[in-house]
Formats: structure tokens, sequence, C-alpha cells
């Protein structure tokens, strides 16, 4: 089975229930029942990190698939592809370009997205 690892970090974010609420709108989003890990993330102010581990659906369509569950959450993504060992990385760094898919997504600062074999 081929498993998928996000990790975001957020702000403006002065509590932990919000942080956890934010993290399961996001599993709720990538259909994720596995739940995720949050922590403080102290180099930025009212911030969390949160990772969520999930799987891939289609194996031989997992490029397909990881640019699809990223684009629920945001746009654009930054996308690096090694077609030799057919693996996909994609990273979101908030700028005035970002659209969010959902107005309660805009307290994402940045995110990483890797398929694992």
């Amino acid at each position: 089975m081929t498993k998928f690892r996000l990790n975001l970090i957020t702000e403006n974010q002065n509590s932990i229930e919000k942080g956890k609420k934010f993290a399961e709108l996001i599993c709720e989003i990538l259909n994720c029942e596995n739940g995720f890990e949050i922590s403080k993330y102290n180099k930025l102010k009212d911030s969390f990190r949160i990772e969520i581990i999930g799987k891939i659906i289609n194996e031989n369509n997992s490029t397909i698939e990881a640019i699809e569950l990223t684009d629920r959450i945001c746009s654009p993504w930054i996308v690096k592809f090694d077609r030799i060992e057919n693996k996909i990385e994609l990273m979101f760094n908030k700028s005035e370009l970002s659209e969010y898919r959902n107005i309660n997504l805009n307290t994402l600062n940045w995110a990483n997205f890797e398929i694992e074999k």
C-alpha cells in the first residue's frame, strides 16, 4: 500500500483547539481517517505544525492523485517530479497568488505533500 505524508504549518491560530479544527477539516477534505499529529510551531507566532498520513487509492496514477488531493486544499503548488523513480513532491507557500478552496483554510502558511512507498 502506498501512503502519503502531508505536513502543514498554520498561522494566526492562538489556541490548540483552532489548530485541531483546521486539521480535522483537512482530514475531512482528503477523506483521511488516520487522524493527525499536532504540535506548536515556534518559528512563527500563533502557529502549529500538523502531520497527516493517508492512503493513495490508485497506485498506478499516484502522481495525478497527489495533484488532485492537494488541489482540494489550495493552489498553487510547486511540483518536484522524478520520472525515473516515479516520485512526486508538492510544496505550498502562502503568497498573494494563493487561492484557498475553503475560506477556513486561509490560515495555511506552508505545506509539503510526499508519497511514501
